[in-house]
């Protein structure tokens, strides 16, 4: 029997503003292995959203396997140019909707800063599906509770190694702007000592 994750990605609040200029353009990521990039799935962006954001979208991981997947993996990242900057993330035990009525938990996570410190929350509907109800709509009318979610150090390490992409493509813009600049004076003449 084949199984998959059903995310209903609701919402975030008290998100950490990463934007020097403007707003956050935040979007979620979900993967049940950080190792495997080609099973992440994301919501889409939301343009100048800022610390608070209202996604309303349902993602599917398929491939679930109980006996290897324990924790579902949520980065919160902004969107930019170049490379995506980390607002936040949270590693999520999946035994909560493995154990939960219908196997379906709908919950508010705190999410983290890249330190590890608590910021901010992201609000999911997450569902395990075996193959027998594949197609059927997913809904959980249970109140929202207070769910569990920490930065794991696997996680935290996964997180460090896209802020220092992240930071690499800022460094590589800034001498790409600044060899543009020497460029264009040259090209123009600025340089020429005057006799």
């Amino acid at each position: 029997m084949s199984l998959s994750v059903h995310i209903i990605a609701s919402e975030a609040h008290g998100l950490k503003d990463v934007e020097r200029f403007g707003s956050n353009d935040p979007y979620a990521k979900f993967t049940l292995d950080l190792e495997d990039k080609q099973s992440a799935k994301q919501t889409s962006v939301k343009k100048n959203a800022g610390r608070n954001v209202e996604w309303n979208e349902t993602i599917v991981l398929d491939n679930y396997d109980p006996s290897r997947h324990h924790n579902l993996y949520v980065d919160v990242l902004d969107q930019e140019k170049l490379a995506d900057e980390v607002i936040a993330f949270a590693t999520i035990p999946l035994y909560q909707a493995n154990d939960a009525p219908g196997k379906s938990f709908k919950g508010k996570f705190n999410v983290f800063k890249e330190d590890g410190k608590h910021k901010g929350t992201i609000s999911l509907t997450i569902t395990i599906i075996d193959s027998s109800r594949a197609g059927e709509h997913i809904t959980n009318d249970n109140p929202e509770v207070e769910g569990t979610s920490s930065a794991t150090e696997e996680h935290q390490k996964h997180i460090k190694s896209l802020a220092r992409k992240e930071t690499a493509s800022d460094v590589a813009t800034v001498v790409a702007v600044g060899a543009a600049i020497v460029g264009a004076k040259t090209l123009l003449g600025g340089d020429k000592k005057e006799n």
